[in-house]
């Protein structure tokens, strides 16, 4: 989610003005059930990792320590980042 909509915060997908979108409301909604009962942890709730990998691969242009940085994520991800 975090790399399709690197522009949503998971703190304010109930908010009307928050900018999600209806249909991906409820698996923020589990998101947070998930984190409630602790069987999510705040890296995967707050993944900044693919939200910076969906900006970064909707970029024209890229300085060598991003594509740097892309690669290292991608690698350590198993590419699926």
């Amino acid at each position: 989610m975090a790399y399709l909509f690197p522009g949503l915060h998971p703190d304010g997908y109930e908010d009307a003005d928050s900018g999600w979108p209806r249909v991906v409301k409820r698996f923020a909604a589990e998101a947070w059930r998930r984190a409630a009962a602790s069987e999510l942890a705040d890296a995967e709730l707050y993944p900044s990792d693919a939200a910076w990998c969906g900006l970064y691969d909707r970029m024209f242009s890229h300085k060598p320590d991003e594509t740097e940085r892309r690669l290292a994520l991608a690698a350590s991800y198993g590419g699926l980042v």
